[in-house]
Parts: C-alpha cells; structure tokens; sequence
C-alpha cells in the first residue's frame, strides 16, 4: 500500500457529500487602504475590531501574539471575519447557505459598521484584487504561528533559482473572491474539468489585480505570485490543471505531485522546503525550521498529511467542496458576481459540460489552459481576442442565469456587473487603468470601486 495516496485520499475523499443539494460557502478578501496615499495606520484597524464587537452580534475567536483581537465569529451564524495574512486585508469568511441573498444581507450589515468607522479616519475597505498602496504599507504576517509559518516559509524561495518572483509578502497585499460548492463523489471530477476548462475567459471577466506601482505586465498579478513562487515550484501545486481528468484515480496521482511544507501541531509549528507527497516517505529526515529561525530535523509522519494543503484554481478541500479560486477580489457592487456566476454553472453541470465540450472558443485557440489562462489576462489583448473571450463568456453567463432561475431565489440579478462588461468589452482591472490614465489617482480609484459609482 502506498501510504501517501491513501492518506491523501482519506484527507480529501472521505467527506465528499452524499446529498446534490447545492450549498455554497463565499469568501470575500478586500484591502485596507489608506486614502491619503500613505500605509495603513495598524491603530485604526485594531480599533476597528473593537468596534465591531461592540455594534455588532460578533464575540472574538482568536487573538494574536499581543493579545489583539485578529478573528471574529458571529453569535448568531459561523461568520466570520479576520485578518487574512497581514493586518491590511479583511476577509468575510461566510457560514455555507443555499441562497447568496442570506450572505449579501449579513455583509451589508457588516459593512454599515466597517465603512463608517474606518472612513472616519481616511481609511476604506475596497474592492480591488491588489491594495493599491501594497508598496508603502507594512505587510508584516498577522502576529499568529499560521501566518507568520507562513511568510517565513515564502522567504526560503529567496534562496531558490526555481522561484521567479521577489514579493515573499505578496499574500498580505493580494485579494481574492472565493466560492466552495459542495461535490459528491458522482460529480466531482466533472466539477473539476468544467471550470478548470473556464479560467481562460474568467480571466479576462474577473482580472482586477494589476499590481500597481509594480513591473508585472499583466491584470492578474495574483497569478503570478502564486505560480512563480515557493508554492510554485512544482507546477501541480498551484494553478490550472493542464487537462482534464478522466477519473478520480487520475486526480490522485495529480495530488501525489502536490507539496508538503509545514508539521503543526497545538504546542509547534514548523517549516520546510517543499516535498512533493508522492517522495515524502522516501526521506528518513527533514531539514526544517521553527519559527525562530532554528534549525531542526523532523522525521517524516503520517500526521504531517493533516497539514497538506495544495493551492490549484479549483482545489478539493478536506471539507469536501471544491473551492474556485482563482477569481480577483470584485468591485464592492459586485462582490457576489463571483459566486452567483459559479453557482449558477454547477446547478446546470451537464448542460455546462457540453457547451465548452464543443465551443467555438477552443476550436480557435485549442486547450492549453495554463497558457490561455495567461493569456488572456495580458493588459493588451486585441479586438478579435476580446470579441472572442466576451461570447464564450456571453453563452457562459446566459446558462448560470438559466441555472439561478432554476434554483428560484432570485439570484439572476447578481450577474447584472458581468452582462455589463460584456457590452462594455471591460473588466474591473482595464476599467482602473483607463481611470488611471484619465487622471483618477489610486485613492479616487479605491473609492469608486468600494461605492460603485462609475463601475
């Protein structure tokens, strides 16, 4: 028996659901800024905290090392809202419902508390997939053993050929919108080719990371971080698929090339360079590091798998749903567009696999997803390449409309911004640039994108 395969396959398929009732789990990350164009005061984001418990039906989950409030958790659902990374980006992890209206009203009722407060002091939340100040804030971890594993375990890449970006701290100043939707093992597979096939055109629908101030030619940065760093290393790791599967033993020889880095435990934390699962038991020792910085050696255990975790764009989560995450942080006005376009596709999986089975999009520009998926997140692609990329992503909106109509919660209206790109051949990140060039500085910018004007 190879123990790595089944110890991934206990971790990752035990909990596929039985049920096809359709749940979805949304988070939303959203940065920080500053509006005066300086970094983030860390004052004014501890007190935000305060704030929230006190006006709102939130108690503290989790503090950090100086004893500061970095999780909260809703007395009345599993909300939650934290520090993701470093303490300038806010994440909304959000209780699983069956309708993305139960979320949208509990946000909104969030963000009535947030947005007052922090404007009060010249900051903002808003909805940009990159803090447009990333160069000038303090993007040092949260003070917890997670984050701080975590971007020292970035930094080793530093020492690395194999590792092509500099940014080791880009996880504090990136923002995603993540939906999860539940799987069964039935439909797993088939979850997975589908939207792996979609990330080309969902980049050009949803890019909203063009790293300012930076030197990365493209509207998705996100990507690049992710790909050209530690995590990285080995491709299977993180990104698209390269193909399709055709079976779920497929899928685990695909997780057997994935990386493990980090044993925790309640009392430690632990650090290491990459090993893909599928050599992990031919090591007798490990180099690794506590978060000191002090050496050790660890020996290679079955328990470390309780900490495997792998970043591809549709990843399979312990908790059995497949998470699609690869989408920017959205506009404030659409901050649900990402989830209702994905739960709209699942409910009409198999009407979904057959039109990108025989679309007219991957007759002309073939199924090299990676590459496609890069793309089209170029900052310049041409009229025919956007006039393409918008009918695939036309037909694809059309059938997640058809699949919110079926599930009858009144769900259509969240794809309204993506329709509107369509007409406008404009995403959210081509939209800030031509802001940009018409003499909107990036705080106006980060404004426009937390209200929804103009957008």
């Amino acid at each position: 028996m190879d123990i790595a395969r089944e110890l991934l396959r206990e971790r990752y398929f035990t909990n596929l659901k039985q049920s096809d009732d359709l749940f979805v789990g949304i988070e939303l990350e959203l940065p920080i800024v500053h509006l005066t164009g300086d970094a983030v005061d860390f004052s004014v984001v501890v007190a935000l905290f305060d704030e929230m418990v006190e006006k709102l039906p939130l108690s503290i989950e989790k503090t950090d090392d100086n004893g500061q409030a970095i999780q909260l958790i809703s007395d009345d659902t599993d909300d939650r809202i934290l520090f993701e990374v470093g303490y300038n980006t806010l994440e909304f992890a959000f209780d699983k419902a069956d309708k993305i209206g139960q979320v949208e009203m509990r946000f909104l009722t969030y963000l009535a508390v947030i947005q007052p407060f922090l404007k009060e002091r010249h900051h903002l939340l808003t909805g940009l997939g990159v803090n447009p100040f990333w160069d000038k804030n303090d993007n040092r971890p949260v003070a917890s053993p997670r984050y701080e594993m975590l971007l020292a375990y970035l930094k080793l890449g530093a020492a690395r050929e194999d590792v092509r970006v500099s940014q080791a701290n880009y996880c504090a100043f990136i923002q995603g919108s993540r939906v999860q939707l539940e799987v069964t093992a039935d439909n797993l597979i088939a979850t997975l080719n589908a939207f792996n096939a979609i990330e080309p055109v969902k980049a050009w629908l949803f890019a909203n990371s063009y790293l300012w101030n930076g030197q990365l030619e493209t509207l998705i940065s996100r990507d690049v971080f992710w790909e050209g760093s530690i995590h990285g290393v080995f491709p299977e790791n993180v990104g698209v698929f390269p193909e399709a599967f055709a079976d779920e033993a497929a899928f685990l020889d695909y997780l057997m090339k994935t990386a493990l880095f980090t044993r925790t435990s309640d009392q430690d934390t632990y650090y290491f360079e990459p090993i893909q699962a599928v050599d992990y038991f031919n090591h007798d020792e490990i180099p690794a590091f506590d978060l000191a910085g002090n050496d050790l050696v660890l020996t290679p255990s079955p328990y470390d798998f309780n900490a495997h975790r792998s970043y591809q764009y549709q990843n399979l989560t312990a908790r059995g749903t497949v998470e699609c995450r690869s989408s920017c942080a959205q506009p404030m006005s659409a901050s649900f567009s990402v989830a209702a376009f994905h739960l709209g596709l699942m409910q009409a999986l198999p009407v979904f696999e057959a039109l990108i089975t025989n679309h007219a999009f991957y007759e002309d520009y073939g199924r090299d997803y990676p590459e496609l998926r890069r793309r089209f997140s170029a900052i310049n692609l041409s009229p025919e390449e956007v006039e393409d990329a918008a009918k695939l992503a036309q037909d694809l909106l059309d059938l997640a409309a058809i699949g919110l109509d079926k599930r009858g919660f009144g769900e259509r209206k969240y794809l309204a911004p993506l329709y509107q790109r369509i007409e406008t051949k404009e995403n959210p990140a081509t939209k800030a640039l031509r802001l940009l060039k018409a003499g909107k500085t990036l705080s106006e910018i980060s404004e426009i994108f937390a209200d929804g004007k103009d957008i």
